[in-house]
C-alpha cells in the first residue's frame, strides 16, 4: 500500500500519486482517488476490517479494484489490485502495471492472464459480504462508477 504514493515533504499529506500506476488507470479511462483510498488505508481501516473498493467505467468492461482488508498478521500493509480490461488496451496497461510491480518497496505477486480466477472472485458482487475467518469482519465489496470516492486532500 505504500508504493501507491512518493512522499514530496514531510507533511501528513504531502505526497503524490504514484506516475506509473496514475497512467495504467488513466488508460483504463476510470477516475480513482488514490490519496483517498491511501487515507482511508492508512487512517481510518483498523486491523481486521477493510473493503474492496470496485472501480468501473461507465458503458465499460475495464475495471480497477482493490482490497483495502488489513489481516490480522500483516505487516507489509500488502493491498491486492485487480485489473481488467479489453485487449485494445492490454499492452499499455501492462507495461504501466509491471513498471509499478518491479519499482514496488515489496514485491509480493504481479500475475497476468487472459482470465484470472484471483480476479474474477475479488470482483464477484455475489460472494459479498465475505466473512473473513482471522477476525470476524464481514467484508463488502464497494462500487464506484465514474466517479471519485473517498477523502479529498
Amino acid at each position: 500500500m505504500v508504493d501507491l504514493v512518493t512522499w514530496v515533504g514531510s507533511g501528513e499529506r504531502d505526497f503524490s500519486v504514484n506516475s506509473q500506476l496514475k497512467k495504467a488507470i488513466q488508460e483504463l479511462g476510470i477516475k480513482v482517488d488514490f490519496a483517498g483510498l491511501y487515507i482511508e488505508y492508512f487512517d481510518r481501516t483498523k486491523v481486521g476490517t477493510g473493503d474492496v473498493y470496485f472501480y468501473q467505467k461507465e458503458e465499460s468492461h475495464a475495471v480497477f479494484a482493490i482490497d483495502l482488508y488489513k489481516e490480522l498478521t500483516d505487516q507489509l500493509d500488502i493491498v491486492q489490485i485487480a485489473i481488467l480490461c479489453d485487449r485494445s488496451i492490454a499492452a499499455k496497461v501492462r507495461a504501466k502495471l509491471r513498471e509499478f510491480f518491479d519499482n514496488a518497496s515489496c514485491k509480493i505477486s504481479f500475475e497476468e492472464a487472459h482470465f484470472s480466477s484471483r480476479a474474477r472472485d475479488l470482483v464477484d458482487f455475489e460472494k459479498y459480504p465475505r466473512l473473513m475467518a482471522d477476525s470476524g469482519y464481514r467484508k463488502n465489496i464497494l462500487r464506484n462508477i465514474g466517479v471519485f470516492v473517498g477523502s479529498v486532500c
